[in-house]
Parts: structure tokens; sequence; C-alpha cells
């Protein structure tokens, strides 16, 4: 019986290469996916720290106005801390005659927030510096 030779074509088939287009492509679509989203991650956070910040530095300014009230009825009012709804924070006072400096910062450790007040004390409270350091 003769011998039947089967011949195959050097030209690779059509399913090979939409097989390899699929998933080329579909390679290409993850990576900027991931991509996209691991901005959008970084984004968020970024703006969650900012809002933080935000919402920390009011809470402190509230401490400072606190404290100043406190300095204003009390000559002999000296640190300590301020509790508000917010939390908690921390003021320090130094005195130069009438010349005080007040410091208040938060005691979160994520979130800090200084504000430094320097006032003159008389018959009125008059404040010469608000400064966030």
């Amino acid at each position: 019986m003769p011998q039947v030779k089967c011949h195959r074509s050097t030209v690779p088939e059509r399913g090979y290469i939409a097989l390899i287009a699929v998933l080329t492509i579909s390679a290409v679509v993850l990576a900027i996916s991931t991509t996209v989203a691991l901005l959008a991650i970084g984004e968020a956070q970024s703006s969650y720290a900012l809002t933080k910040g935000e919402d920390t530095l009011a809470f402190v300014e509230g401490c400072m106005e606190d404290a100043l009230l406190k300095s204003q009825k009390s000559s002999s009012y000296t640190s300590g801390s301020i509790t508000r709804p917010e939390g908690t924070c921390a003021v320090t006072v130094s005195k130069a005659g009438n010349v005080w400096t007040l410091t208040a910062s938060t005691t979160d450790t994520k979130y800090v927030r200084t504000i430094q007040a320097v006032v003159t004390r008389g018959s009125s409270l008059t404040i010469t510096s608000w400064l966030e350091i």
C-alpha cells in the first residue's frame, strides 16, 4: 500500500493569531486598570490626609481660643490640657511681664498641628502674633 504523507502548512492558523491578540490586549487593559486603581487610591489617601489636617488645625485653633479666654480671666493661668469634643490638646504658657506666649498643640500623633500666639495682657488681651508652627 502506498504511503500518504501529510504536509502541515507553515503559515500559522488564524485561531492562534486571534488568541495571541486577545491575550496581549487583555494584559495591556489589566496593566492600565491596575495603574488607574492605584492612582485613585493614592489620591483618596491624599484627600483624606488633607481633610484630617484641616480638621485638626480648626481643633487646635479652638484650643488656642479657649486658652486665651482662660488667660484673660486669670493672671495665674500657666498651662495644661484642654479637652474638647474633638479631642485633647496641650497648652503651654511662657510669661515675660505682660507679654505671654501661648502654644497649643494636638496630642494626636498622626495629624499634629501647633499654634503659637503672643499676647499682651493688660486691661484687655491684645494678640500681637498668631502663627502655625
